[in-house]
Protein backbone atom coordinates (compact mmCIF):
# COMPACT_ATOMS: atom_id res chain seq x y z
CA UNK A 1 0.00 0.00 0.00
CA UNK A 2 2.82 2.40 0.87
CA UNK A 3 4.56 1.63 -2.42
CA UNK A 4 1.39 2.42 -4.37
CA UNK A 5 0.92 5.69 -2.51
CA UNK A 6 4.56 6.63 -3.07
CA UNK A 7 4.26 5.79 -6.77
CA UNK A 8 1.13 7.92 -7.17
CA UNK A 9 2.75 10.84 -5.33
CA UNK A 10 5.87 10.58 -7.47
CA UNK A 11 3.87 10.35 -10.69
CA UNK A 12 1.80 13.40 -9.72
CA UNK A 13 4.86 15.45 -8.83
CA UNK A 14 6.54 14.63 -12.14
CA UNK A 15 3.47 15.54 -14.18
CA UNK A 16 2.59 18.59 -12.09
CA UNK A 17 3.60 21.10 -14.76
CA UNK A 18 2.07 19.09 -17.56
CA UNK A 19 -1.31 19.11 -15.83
CA UNK A 20 -1.40 22.42 -13.95
CA UNK A 21 0.25 24.79 -16.44
CA UNK A 22 -2.25 24.33 -19.30
CA UNK A 23 -5.10 24.56 -16.80
CA UNK A 24 -3.76 27.88 -15.51
CA UNK A 25 -3.49 26.57 -11.95
CA UNK A 26 0.03 27.78 -11.28
CA UNK A 27 0.78 29.62 -8.09
CA UNK A 28 4.01 31.52 -8.64
CA UNK A 29 4.37 31.38 -12.41
CA UNK A 30 2.80 33.26 -15.29
CA UNK A 31 2.37 32.23 -18.90
CA UNK A 32 4.54 34.10 -21.38
CA UNK A 33 1.58 35.62 -23.21
CA UNK A 34 0.37 37.19 -19.95
CA UNK A 35 3.89 38.41 -19.16
CA UNK A 36 4.22 39.93 -22.62
CA UNK A 37 0.96 41.84 -22.28
CA UNK A 38 1.84 43.09 -18.77
CA UNK A 39 5.24 44.38 -19.93
CA UNK A 40 3.77 46.00 -23.04
CA UNK A 41 0.97 47.64 -21.01
CA UNK A 42 3.48 48.99 -18.48
CA UNK A 43 5.68 50.41 -21.26
CA UNK A 44 2.71 52.07 -22.98
CA UNK A 45 1.49 53.62 -19.71
CA UNK A 46 4.95 54.94 -18.93
CA UNK A 47 5.32 56.41 -22.43
CA UNK A 48 1.91 58.06 -22.23
CA UNK A 49 2.68 59.68 -18.88
CA UNK A 50 6.19 60.75 -19.92
CA UNK A 51 5.01 62.28 -23.19
CA UNK A 52 2.13 64.08 -21.49
CA UNK A 53 4.41 65.57 -18.86
CA UNK A 54 7.24 66.50 -21.24
CA UNK A 55 5.41 67.47 -24.44
CA UNK A 56 1.93 68.28 -23.22
CA UNK A 57 0.27 65.65 -25.41
CA UNK A 58 0.05 61.90 -25.19
CA UNK A 59 2.07 59.79 -27.59
CA UNK A 60 3.47 56.28 -27.63
CA UNK A 61 6.76 55.21 -29.16
CA UNK A 62 6.95 52.20 -31.43
CA UNK A 63 9.52 50.64 -29.09
CA UNK A 64 7.01 50.52 -26.26
CA UNK A 65 4.68 48.52 -28.50
CA UNK A 66 7.55 46.06 -29.02
CA UNK A 67 8.44 45.88 -25.32
CA UNK A 68 7.77 42.16 -25.01
CA UNK A 69 10.01 41.47 -28.01
CA UNK A 70 12.76 43.64 -26.52
CA UNK A 71 12.49 41.64 -23.29
CA UNK A 72 12.72 38.35 -25.27
CA UNK A 73 9.49 36.93 -23.87
CA UNK A 74 8.44 33.55 -25.27
CA UNK A 75 4.65 33.32 -25.19
CA UNK A 76 4.67 29.53 -24.81
CA UNK A 77 6.86 29.38 -21.70
CA UNK A 78 6.26 30.23 -18.05
CA UNK A 79 8.03 32.90 -15.97
CA UNK A 80 8.49 33.43 -12.24
CA UNK A 81 5.80 35.87 -11.08
CA UNK A 82 8.08 37.72 -8.63
CA UNK A 83 10.61 38.48 -11.38
CA UNK A 84 7.88 39.67 -13.74
CA UNK A 85 6.37 41.86 -11.01
CA UNK A 86 9.79 43.44 -10.39
CA UNK A 87 10.24 44.11 -14.11
CA UNK A 88 6.79 45.71 -14.43
CA UNK A 89 7.33 47.77 -11.26
CA UNK A 90 10.66 49.03 -12.62
CA UNK A 91 9.05 50.10 -15.89
CA UNK A 92 6.15 51.83 -14.11
CA UNK A 93 8.27 53.22 -11.29
CA UNK A 94 10.80 56.00 -10.92
CA UNK A 95 13.37 54.25 -13.10
CA UNK A 96 10.88 53.99 -15.95
CA UNK A 97 9.91 57.65 -15.76
CA UNK A 98 13.51 58.81 -15.44
CA UNK A 99 15.13 56.63 -18.13
CA UNK A 100 12.09 55.85 -20.28
CA UNK A 101 10.31 52.57 -20.76
CA UNK A 102 12.62 51.17 -23.45
CA UNK A 103 15.88 51.61 -21.55
CA UNK A 104 14.29 50.37 -18.33
CA UNK A 105 12.98 47.35 -20.22
CA UNK A 106 16.47 46.61 -21.53
CA UNK A 107 18.00 47.00 -18.07
CA UNK A 108 15.40 45.27 -15.91
CA UNK A 109 13.66 42.70 -18.08
CA UNK A 110 16.49 41.05 -20.01
CA UNK A 111 17.25 38.61 -17.19
CA UNK A 112 13.78 37.04 -16.97
CA UNK A 113 14.27 33.29 -16.96
CA UNK A 114 11.75 30.70 -18.00
CA UNK A 115 10.47 28.45 -15.25
CA UNK A 116 9.34 24.87 -15.35
CA UNK A 117 10.38 21.39 -14.35
CA UNK A 118 11.55 20.44 -17.81
CA UNK A 119 12.06 23.85 -19.43
CA UNK A 120 13.76 25.86 -16.68
CA UNK A 121 16.87 27.94 -17.32
CA UNK A 122 19.54 26.68 -16.92
CA UNK A 123 18.18 23.86 -14.79
CA UNK A 124 14.71 23.24 -13.42
CA UNK A 125 13.82 24.80 -10.08
CA UNK A 126 11.81 22.72 -7.65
Amino acid sequence: MLKKLLFVALAFSLTNCLILNPAGATIDREKGSVVASRITDAAIQTDLINSTVLAGRASVSILSLLASDIANIDAAKYYVKADVDQCVNDIQGFKGFLLGSTITNIISCQDLKTDGYFTGDPFPSF
